[in-house]
């Protein structure tokens, strides 16, 4: 007998399909089937376009409001007005104090609380009135004329120190950029108000008052009212003035019409009194 034939065993039916499965010596192996059918790979593609097309916006939107930012006002963090302090009025006074010398109070921030706009304001002065050269403007006698300062940011509002601090009686001048260096300013808003419009003003005690818009004006550059720049109006108002109109003055580097917004203190009852200040005869504030 054949001792390798006895001794192999035969292959059974599994082992045998196996074998017929296994590509014989020499063979190249059969290709392996593509597993991933026409509609995964549809949807892969459309996953890819739907991602470009994302990124696609989200880039024409950022450069929009790059663009936009310069022209269009866009504030910032909006700070909410402090919650006025009650104070308590004492029972009785064991003697009667001596009379507190009067001390003006001098706005810090600003509030258009409807609009959720806030920003800080900063003291300024009369300073000569100049051209876009530097040059000082003369009145046709000869003399100086004298202009309200502002201060260079769009981000900043002025008041004229030497007008009743606001909720006096009196008139409180602001002054703020319709734009500056391309950047839209925090006074850019003035000519959308509206009548009843609520502003409020925040001092540098801590302490705040209410105001309500009663006009919004435009004027051209040589006819605003004297009232406009006036420090007695027979009142407490607040006067909020910026340039306005796209007509430039490329003389006086400034635009050709003026926004005048007045607001009246919202309680009346709170207007302080205080004892009239005279202003320089010799300086004439110029709008």
């Amino acid at each position: 007998m054949d001792e390798n034939k006895n001794s192999t065993p035969e292959s059974t039916p599994e082992e045998k399909n196996i074998k017929a499965a296994q590509p014989a010596e020499g063979e190249a192996a059969p290709p392996e089937a593509n597993t991933a059918g026409p509609e995964e790979g549809k949807n892969k593609r459309s996953l890819r376009n739907t991602i470009l097309t994302c990124i696609s916006i989200a880039l024409v939107l950022f450069a929009a409001i790059i663009v936009l930012r310069q022209y269009v006002y866009l504030p910032g963090k909006y700070e909410a007005p402090p919650t006025p302090a009650v104070t308590e009025t004492p029972e009785a006074a064991e003697a009667t104090p001596e009379p507190t010398p009067y001390v003006k109070k001098i706005p810090v921030m600003m509030y258009f609380t409807g609009r959720e706009i806030s920003f800080p304001v900063e003291s300024v002065g009369i300073v000569p009135y100049t051209d876009s050269k530097g040059n000082e403007v003369k009145a046709e006698d000869g003399s100086t004329v004298y202009t309200m300062g502002t201060v260079d940011s769009e981000k900043v509002a002025a008041w004229l120190d030497a007008s009743a601090s606001p909720g006096e009686y009196g008139n409180a001048l602001f002054n703020g950029h319709v734009s500056w260096k391309k950047v839209a300013g925090v006074f850019s808003v003035l000519p959308k108000m509206e009548e009843g419009e609520e502003i409020v003003v925040e001092y540098d005690d801590g302490s705040t008052m209410t105001f309500t818009v009663t006009n919004v004006d435009i004027y051209g550059i040589d006819d605003v009212p004297e009232t406009v720049m006036a420090y007695d109006t027979g009142d407490s108002r607040m006067t909020l003035i910026t340039c306005y109109g796209e007509s430039w003055n490329s003389g006086l580097g400034t635009r050709n019409q003026r926004c005048v917004v007045v607001a009246k203190p919202k309680d009346e009852s709170q207007v302080i009194l205080r004892p009239a200040v005279t202003p320089d005869p010799d300086e004439e504030c110029d709008t």
